[in-house]
C-alpha cells in the first residue's frame, strides 16, 4: 500500500513558477554583471607603445648602438588611469623578433625587450598581451630594417 503526499496541483505549479522565475532573474543578472565587465574592459583596454625603433624603420649603425626597444602602455580613452590594468597587460607582454620569443625585463613602468645583436635585414617585432577572461588580446607588430653598411 502507497501512500501519496496530499498536496494540491496549484500549489505544485506556484512553486515550480518561483523556482523558474528565482532562476530568471539570476541568470539575466549575471549576463549583465559580465556584460558590464566586459564592456568597462574594452573602453578602458590600455593599447601597447613599442618605442626604440626610428620612425623611418631603418636602424642604422649609429641608431643600433644606442637603440633601447622597449614595451610600455598609453592610455586609449585619457581618462582610465588604472594603473593595476596597465601594470597587467605589462605582466602578460609576450614578444617575438621574427616568431622567436625575446626575453623582457621590468625596468620602471615598462619592459624591456633583450633582442641581442642584431644583423643587418629585415625584422619584424610583434608584441602581444592578454588581460583576462573578459577581455580581447591585445597586439602590436613593428616591421624594422637593420642597415649597418656605411654610405
Amino acid at each position: 500500500m502507497r501512500l501519496a503526499l496530499k498536496t494540491s496541483d496549484p500549489v505544485r505549479t506556484r512553486s515550480l513558477r518561483r523556482v523558474l522565475i528565482t532562476l530568471l532573474v539570476a541568470t539575466v543578472a549575471a549576463a549583465l554583471a559580465i556584460g558590464c565587465i566586459a564592456v568597462s574592459n574594452a573602453v578602458n583596454q590600455p593599447e601597447l607603445r613599442i618605442r626604440g625603433i626610428p620612425s623611418s624603420g631603418v636602424l642604422n649603425a649609429a641608431a643600433l648602438s644606442e637603440a633601447t626597444l622597449t614595451v610600455d602602455t598609453v592610455d586609449t580613452v585619457g581618462s582610465s588611469d588604472d594603473e593595476a590594468l596597465h601594470n597587467e597587460a605589462l605582466r602578460n607582454v609576450e614578444a617575438r623578433l621574427n616568431g622567436e620569443i625575446v626575453p623582457t625585463l621590468w625596468v620602471g613602468s615598462h619592459r624591456v625587450l633583450d633582442v641581442g645583436a642584431l644583423r643587418d635585414g629585415e625584422y619584424e617585432l610583434t608584441v602581444t598581451t592578454d588581460l583576462g577572461l573578459l577581455s580581447r588580446e591585445i597586439s602590436l607588430s613593428r616591421h624594422f630594417v637593420v642597415d649597418t653598411t656605411q654610405p
